[in-house]
């Protein structure tokens, strides 16, 4: 991100947890906010902001994930698990359902 995309996103960029704001009841998107329509529905955000979609945020988690797993007499074990594509483990990028991942601006928005 250079220096003008970062002060321009201090003004753009809606408040809140979302890539959106609520104009006059229609959703105003983020600038830095687009759809890759080749991708997957659930894989295709994209943010011109940080230079990233959801592919490459998928990327980025690690492989392996360390849980607390609740055993039958009710306690909690520490485990390591391969996280599987699609299971309740698999973090992913949340571009695509308008979420933000650049952090910017988070509070002060109509949903927070």
């Amino acid at each position: 991100m250079n220096k003008i995309q970062k002060f321009l996103g201090r003004f753009l960029i809606p408040r809140g947890f979302y890539c959106y704001s609520i104009q006059k009841g229609a959703r105003e998107y983020c600038p830095f906010y687009f759809v890759d329509g080749t991708k997957r529905s659930q894989e295709n955000g994209y943010c011109s902001y940080i230079g990233k979609g959801d592919w490459d945020i998928n990327e980025e988690h690690p492989k392996i994930v360390e849980i607390n797993r609740r055993q039958p007499d009710g306690t909690y074990k520490k485990e390591m698990i391969e996280r599987i594509r699609d299971s309740i483990f698999w973090e992913v990028g949340l571009l695509f359902d308008a979420c933000k991942e650049c952090g910017t601006k988070l509070r002060g928005g109509k949903y927070e």
